[in-house]
């Protein structure tokens, strides 16, 4: 005769069974292949892997992110901070001028120079601190770096030169002549390279 025990085990076995045909039934209904139930290890290590690069990542490019806006933030405040310092002297300056003038005294032509250059580089600065100078030089600068890569390009031995195509290095720089074989620096220029660099730099392995 089968014990109570013994009766229960039996039935625990059968709902064990139950469950496990459901839930392979509804694995393969989701599309989930049940036939090795084993993870490979590899594929564990590249998924984890995966995960810390894109976390890696994501946490640069916040870093990144926060510090280019402080220091835009920091160039936007020096500015207004000039502007208030030379803006105030400028100020001070031109009542003056114009006080003269209306009270009937000689002004010096020279006092013109002062007001229109202090005013153009005031106007600069109010630019930079108020307007959209910002904005307009950060889209100058997309445009240089989707149509003008080629004025980018290193030096040859610079460690990142080898990211930049040999197409990219001859639109521009490699048809440059160096400054100092321009004239008139080209007549006397090379001639005070010391002697021995030549034979030094092929040793390091830079070309002359």
């Amino acid at each position: 005769p089968v014990s109570y025990l013994q009766t229960q085990d039996i039935a625990k076995v059968r709902v064990q069974g139950i469950m496990g045909s459901k839930q392979s039934k509804s694995m393969q209904s989701e599309g989930i292949d049940t036939s090795n139930k084993k993870c490979d290890p590899r594929s564990e290590v590249k998924s984890f892997g995966a995960k810390v690069k894109a976390a890696v990542d994501e946490e640069l490019g916040r870093r990144m992110m926060v510090q280019r806006e402080v220091q835009m933030a920091v160039n936007i405040a020096k500015a207004r901070d000039t502007i208030q310092i030379f803006g105030s002297a400028w100020a001070v300056f031109v009542s003056g001028v114009a006080g003269a003038k209306i009270a009937g005294k000689k002004v010096p032509p020279m006092a013109a120079v002062p007001v229109v250059v202090g005013g153009l580089m005031l106007g600069n600065m109010a630019d930079m601190a108020y307007g959209n100078k910002l904005a307009r030089v950060s889209k100058e600068a997309e445009h240089i770096l989707d149509n003008e890569r080629a004025r980018l390009v290193p030096l040859k031995q610079a460690p990142v030169a080898r990211f930049y195509s040999a197409e990219e290095k001859a639109i521009m720089f490699n048809q440059a002549t160096s400054a100092g074989l321009l004239f008139p620096s080209s007549l006397f220029s090379r001639s005070f390279v010391p002697e021995g660099s030549e034979e030094l730099s092929k040793e390091i392995g830079h070309d002359p």
